[in-house]
C-alpha cells in the first residue's frame, strides 16, 4: 500500500510516498480502507515540529473516512468516519495511508448518502465545534459570538453551530473574497479584516455593549484583539493559533471586567463525549443544518499541492487528500 509519510520536522518538512505492508488485523481494531483524509492545520503544526510529542517519521492525519475490511465488531463494507483522537497522526501513525488498523471505538458508522469527502470533514471539525460552543463557550439562544478563521474548516462549523443555538455569530475574516462565503455559513454579520477595523466594527455593532463570546481559531495579535471585544465577564475560548501561539494579554481589563479565558482541544474529549456529540449531531447534520464546506479535493500524488493549498491560508472550507479511488 502507499503511505504518506513525513521524513523530517521543521519549516521545510519532507514528505514522501512509501510502499508499507497493509497491517495485520488486532483484537479491539478494524482495518480500514481509507478513502479520503483531511490535511488540516494540526497536520501542518505537527509537521513543523510545533509539537514535542510527536517524532518524525510519522503518517499524518487524525480524521477521514473509509471502508471496513476486516473487523470482529464492524460488517466488511461498512462505510466508517474516522476520529483519531490525541494519537493518530500525531503520537502514532495517522490516516493518510491507504489501509489502517483503527481502534473499533474510533469508528463512527455513516447513515447511507454520506460521500467519503463529506464524512472525512466532519468528526474533528463538528466535536470541535459543537463542545467549544456548549461545553466551553456554554452559548445561549441571542448571545453575539465573534468567530475568528471563519471561513477555515472549524469556523464553517463554529457559524453553523452557533446559528443550530439561535445565537448571532459575527464572521472576521482576512479578505473580500471571504465574504460571501461567511454569509453563505449562515453568519449574521461578517467583518472583513482588509478595509475594516475589526474593534470598532464590533462596537457599532453591540452598541459599545462587546460580544457575549469569542471564539478564535488563528491567534497572534488577533486573539489580543478578541479579548477587547468581548463584554464584561465575557468568554474568550481559543482553538488554534495558526497565525501564531504567542499573544499579548490586558491583564487589567481581564481582572476588572472578570473576562474568562479558555482553551480548546478536542483531544481532550473521552469517548463517552464524543459519541454523546455525535448522537445530538447526527440528526443535525441529515436535516442539512450542520454541513461540511470542501473547498478541494486533491490525490495523494498531489499532496505538495494540498499542503500549499493549506499554508496559503485562502481555503474555504475543509481540504480533502484522497488515498483510493
Amino acid at each position: 500500500m502507499k503511505a504518506l509519510v513525513t521524513t523530517e520536522f521543521g519549516d521545510s518538512p519532507v514528505m514522501t510516498i512509501e510502499d508499507r505492508p497493509i497491517p495485520k488485523l488486532k483484537v479491539g481494531f478494524s482495518l480500514v480502507k481509507i478513502y479520503t483524509v483531511t490535511v488540516n492545520p494540526l497536520s501542518n503544526q505537527i509537521r513543523s515540529g510545533l509539537f514535542s510529542m510527536a517524532k518524525a517519521p510519522l503518517v499524518l492525519s487524525n480524521d477521514g473516512a473509509g471502508i471496513i475490511e476486516e473487523s470482529e465488531e464492524f460488517l466488511k463494507g461498512t462505510r466508517v468516519a474516522i476520529y483519531g483522537g490525541g494519537q493518530l497522526g500525531i503520537t502514532e501513525d495517522g490516516l493518510q495511508q491507504q489501509w489502517t488498523l483503527v481502534e473499533n471505538k474510533r469508528l463512527i458508522a455513516l447513515p447511507d448518502g454520506y460521500n467519503f469527502e463529506f464524512a472525512a470533514a466532519l468528526p474533528v471539525n463538528y466535536v470541535t465545534a459543537w463542545q467549544a460552543m456548549n461545553r466551553i463557550g456554554q452559548i445561549q439562544r441571542n448571545d453575539v459570538v465573534v468567530i475568528s478563521g471563519a471561513t477555515g474548516a472549524v469556523g464553517h462549523a463554529l457559524i453553523q453551530t452557533a446559528k443550530v443555538l439561535g445565537a448571532k455569530p459575527i464572521a472576521v475574516v482576512s479578505s473580500f473574497s471571504k465574504v460571501k462565503p461567511a454569509y453563505s455559513s449562515g453568519a449574521w454579520k461578517v467583518i472583513d479584516l482588509s478595509s475594516q477595523d475589526m474593534i470598532s466594527t464590533i462596537n457599532e455593532i453591540t452598541e459599545n455593549q462587546g460580544a457575549d463570546a469569542a471564539f478564535d481559531v488563528v491567534g497572534g495579535t488577533l486573539f489580543s484583539n478578541l479579548i477587547t471585544v468581548i463584554k464584561p465577564r465575557g468568554r474568550l475560548v481559543t482553538i488554534g493559533f495558526v497565525g501564531g501561539h504567542r499573544a499579548e494579554i490586558d491583564l487589567v481589563d481581564v481582572v476588572v471586567n472578570e473576562k474568562r479565558i479558555y482553551g480548546y482541544d478536542a483531544w481532550m474529549e473521552t469517548d463517552e463525549q464524543v459519541k454523546s456529540v455525535f448522537k445530538q449531531i447526527t440528526p443535525l447534520i441529515s436535516s442539512g443544518k450542520l454541513m461540511p464546506v470542501i473547498d478541494s479535493t486533491y490525490d495523494l500524488n498531489d499532496f505538495d499541492a494540498a499542503y500549499e493549498r493549506l499554508c496559503s491560508r485562502q481555503a474555504v472550507g475543509t481540504i480533502i487528500l484522497k488515498l483510493n479511488n
